[in-house]
């Protein structure tokens, strides 16, 4: 018996209840950890996590494979390789229940492993090398119109460029560090000169250096000195260029009223709020970038 069609969501640990966008980013997360990994493009681990995305990222063809689904005809992967590249089902199916007998392999060399688990997309950490003994796909393409290879599955499921380039949360936040120790700097050395030991128009310098040091970096040169530094610019997310001030103080307004007695509580809370947010799931953009419709990215991507 073939035990061995695939059920997306259980094959890729994957919530149904999610949207299709949440789903193509799990999956695209999943096919970047495999690449950091040195998993090349054509293995059987990434070219199923492509072949997943094409289907379950779309909602018209996620809904073609989960009526598959409910009616207890899981797709064999060819099929699943073919709604994802055209958008429908094979003229002939073959699909058939998880329970249905299907022909004995030939008879070779075993490794050990769980019988519970598909190495193919079951543990992306497994080594390929001791998996070879069984490969998916070669129960899954017996009519000569699934034999595709998989140099036809579909264009990449994300631009590494705008998504996976950007920096995590850790690295935003030793960069929001090292600006703000430059900010105060430039603050201390512009109101030692013109305060005039006035603690009420120290504030105000500090918080007008503050503004020029963030709104003006982001507006005119394209990120703060500490992004510079570490290679990283602030950017509008779709046309690529640099952020206006209005769109810069909007990114930035917690940071703005740190000086300003209660702002300064805000402005930490602010911090711990939008800084959580920079995740995976969020394709690595803030709250707040997303305000401002930004990004912080490696330069020349």
């Amino acid at each position: 018996m073939n035990t061995n069609l695939p059920n997306l969501y259980t094959a890729f640990d994957l919530d149904r209840s999610e949207s299709s966008e949440a789903l193509g980013v799990s999956l695209s997360a999943r096919d970047l950890r495999l690449e950091q990994m040195g998993i090349a493009q054509d293995d059987p681990r990434r070219a199923q996590t492509v072949q997943a995305f094409a289907v379950l990222a779309d909602p018209a063809k996620r809904a073609t494979y989960d009526a598959q689904l409910e009616a207890g005809v899981p797709l064999t992967w060819a099929q699943i390789q073919h709604l994802g590249n055209f958008g429908t089902l094979p003229s002939t199916p073959t699909a058939q229940p998880f329970a249905a007998p299907q022909p004995e392999p030939s008879p070779e060399p075993q490794q050990q492993w769980n019988s519970g688990q598909n190495y193919a997309y079951g543990n992306p950490t497994m080594d390929y090398q001791t998996q070879q003994s069984y490969n998916p796909m070669q129960d899954q393409t017996q009519a000569s119109m699934y034999a595709q290879p998989f140099a036809n599955t579909p264009a990449p499921m994300y631009n590494s460029n705008q998504v996976f380039n950007r920096p995590t949360a850790g690295t935003r936040l030793w960069m929001a560090i090292l600006d703000s120790i430059f900010a105060g700097i430039a603050g201390g050395i512009v109101s030692g000169i013109f305060g005039f030991g006035s603690e009420f128009l120290t504030s105000v310098i500090m918080i007008l250096v503050l503004i020029v040091y963030i709104v003006g970096s982001e507006s005119f040169l394209g990120s703060t000195p500490a992004k510079k530094i570490m290679g990283y610019e602030t950017r509008d997310v779709d046309t690529h260029s640099k952020l206006s001030a209005g769109a810069a103080a909007k990114r930035n307004w917690w940071k703005l009223i740190s000086f300003t007695g209660i702002g300064s509580v805000v402005s930490f809370v602010m911090a711990i709020v939008y800084g959580s947010s920079i995740n995976e799931s969020n394709q690595m953009r803030g709250m707040h970038d997303r305000l401002a419709n930004a990004e912080v990215v490696k330069k020349n991507t």
